[in-house]
């Protein structure tokens, strides 16, 4: 049993070649752009320069809606969306906002200091945390901590920046290495990594199909389409092959 479960993580990793390729890149509105997400077809993404959240076409970067940022810190980090609200992570608080005219319907706390990514699973919300580099676990009723792990990246790091879910896995970014992760919710050991396209990945969005990737740059910074490779396994495909090992 053990031989087959090694040809069949060997021909895994084979087919994850791809894992990490450039698709396409759009430039990124405003400077330093941090947070990220996929919406109906449409990218939203923050800018630290001028405090602001746009909506912008995928394929060629056009600006279609924006939004004035809220809260008292001027750096806009992590963006999700929970199926109603755009949620956006500006330290302390985690918003609950309107798509159309970004209104504030709620919010809760963040679960430290130095908040950076966030995602949504469907029932609990996700957030990396720059000065402890643990991804949390947060209800989003009230921001109580359900759970956290430390990503065991193969390569030391310091800088947890993005956040993904992509229905299975969670993707989280790193600026100091430059890596991107793949893990199941909670396990600390990445099902697979690869050095993202740019010297400063920051937050990173799924759309069904690609993984996306913000620059954090004042000028030029571009959003990186990724290919994450086939995607073919599941969290009980990954434990079953983890219990063999």
């Amino acid at each position: 049993m053990k031989y087959s479960v090694i040809i069949l993580a060997v021909a895994l990793m084979v087919s994850y070649a791809d894992m990490g390729d450039v698709i396409s890149t759009i430039p990124a509105p405003g400077g330093n752009p941090d947070g990220l997400t996929w919406i109906d077809g449409s990218l939203w993404i923050t800018s630290d320069d001028n405090f602001m959240i746009y909506k912008i076409n995928p394929s060629t970067g056009a600006i279609q809606d924006s939004i004035v940022g809220y809260g008292e810190d001027t750096a806009l980090t992590g963006l999700s969306y929970d199926g109603t609200y755009l949620l956006s992570n500006c330290d302390p608080w985690i918003y609950f906002r309107e798509l159309s005219g970004g209104a504030v319907v709620d919010s809760i706390p963040g679960p430290a200091t130095v908040n950076e990514g966030l995602a949504w699973d469907g029932s609990s919300i996700w957030s990396t945390n720059w000065s402890d580099n643990l991804v949390y676990e947060l209800d989003p009723t009230n921001g109580d901590i359900l759970s956290f792990f430390f990503p065991q990246a193969p390569a030391d790091y310091d800088g947890l920046t993005g956040l993904a879910y992509d229905g299975f896995f969670l993707w989280i970014s790193d600026q100091d290495s430059k890596t991107i992760m793949c893990c199941v919710p909670g396990d600390p050991i990445p099902w697979e990594f690869f050095l993202a396209p740019c010297d400063t990945p920051q937050d990173l969005a799924w759309d069904g199909t690609y993984l996306w990737v913000t620059e954090y740059e004042s000028s030029g910074a571009m959003v990186y389409q990724l290919d994450p490779g086939p995607g073919a396994l599941t969290p009980a495909t990954w434990g079953f092959i983890k219990t063999e090992f």
